[in-house]
């Protein structure tokens, strides 16, 4: 009988580099496996890959929420690429250390020099699992959760490592700043963000995120799909129906898109950056979006795509907000979802709202 092995696959990159595909059909050759994912755009690039079948995306998890969900196999592997092996190496320190204290066999997957990587003790399923996938171990220090740093005047430093100037920086979702620098701090007074060293601030994203514990803030640089991917369309049939259409709001959120367009038939989204990530999540469902934006995008996800059907409105700048806030007090009576007729009546409601605001509408 196959030893079973839990397998946790993290972000898109190695799904879409064919890492994922290449190390599961080589497991399931010895072990019995059960993988799930972690991450939002992970999501999409399962379903891009056609994976969906051998690696489970019905749930969102953090990381060591995962981990601890298969706790009960015999082994777990986080399978993972990171920019770098040492950047990789730093994300599982972080994800392992808020997980139980189980072992955990990290394989960071890149192109031609992958290593595997045990925590917590796990050097015997590192040394048998290296030897399937013919790569080196490296022993890394033990896992250790984000390090704060507490100066003198009272102020919380957290640094963020392997960022590369001109990536956006991102905390719990929000776009922060763009890093001019190698050196980045978050800087907190009292859960709230005072400074962002060796980047240029976007005051909007700090006024949008408050407050923030800095030890498990999820903090996130550059695109969040780095790799060249094949999309896989979704079948697109909303514009043609009508009556109780199934509409869900989806407002500076675009993590949740999963999750919040269940069951929908069209989605209304808010902000120039959750428009191209849910718009672009949502194209592989078959989903239609009316999107609201003010042109300040911040180009997290390029080479976006947006379902046949959908349009974009674009309002004053700084202006997205408002005109969200209103659509969803005035459309959706304070909530997410709501019914309408068809795809065009949500479309002149929200333009009506929009009103002397509204600069132009793109239709696709």
């Amino acid at each position: 009988m196959k030893p079973d092995i839990g397998v946790v696959i993290h972000g898109p990159e190695v799904i879409d580099s064919g890492g994922a595909r290449h190390v599961l059909n080589i497991l399931q050759e010895h072990y019995t496996v059960t993988a799930m994912l972690g991450g939002t755009m992970g999501r999409t690039a399962v379903l891009d890959a056609s994976l969906e079948d051998e690696i489970d995306i019905s749930t969102r998890m953090a990381l060591s929420e995962t981990i601890d969900l298969l706790s009960w196999t015999d082994a777990v592997i986080l399978l993972s690429r990171g920019k770098s092996i040492d950047s990789g190496i730093a994300f599982g320190r972080i994800a392992v250390s808020r997980a139980k204290k189980i072992p955990v066999i990290q394989i960071e997957c890149q192109m031609r020099n992958g290593v595997v990587i045990p925590w917590n003790g796990a050097t015997e399923w590192a040394e048998a699992i290296a030897g399937i996938l013919c790569l080196p171990i490296r022993t890394p220090a033990p896992a250790q959760n984000v390090r704060l740093v507490r100066t003198s005047d009272g102020l919380t430093h957290r640094r963020i490592h392997n960022v590369m100037p001109g990536e956006t920086i991102r905390i719990n979702g929000i776009v922060v700043g763009t890093a001019v620098s190698r050196d980045v701090d978050i800087v907190v007074d009292d859960c709230r963000i005072v400074d962002i060293t060796g980047t240029r601030i976007k005051e909007h994203g700090i006024e949008k995120l408050r407050r923030v514990d800095l030890k498990s803030a999820l903090v996130r640089t550059g695109s969040i799909r780095r790799t060249k991917h094949k999309v896989r369309v979704g079948r697109a049939d909303a514009k043609e129906k009508s009556g109780d259409l199934r509409v869900v709001l989806i407002d500076h959120d675009a993590e949740s898109t999963f999750e919040l367009s269940e069951g929908a038939d069209l989605a209304v989204t808010v902000g120039d950056d959750t428009t191209a990530i849910a718009g672009d999540i949502l194209y592989r469902l078959g989903i239609p979006v009316i999107g609201i934006t003010d042109m300040d995008l911040d180009d997290v996800l390029p080479d976006t795509n947006i379902l046949p059907g959908s349009a974009v409105l674009r309002v004053k700048p700084g202006y997205d907000d408002v005109v969200g806030d209103m659509v969803r007090d005035l459309l959706f009576g304070g909530t997410g979802k709501m019914v309408a007729q068809s795809v065009g009546s949500v479309r002149e409601q929200v333009e009506g709202i929009a009103g002397a605001r509204l600069v132009e509408v793109l239709e696709y």
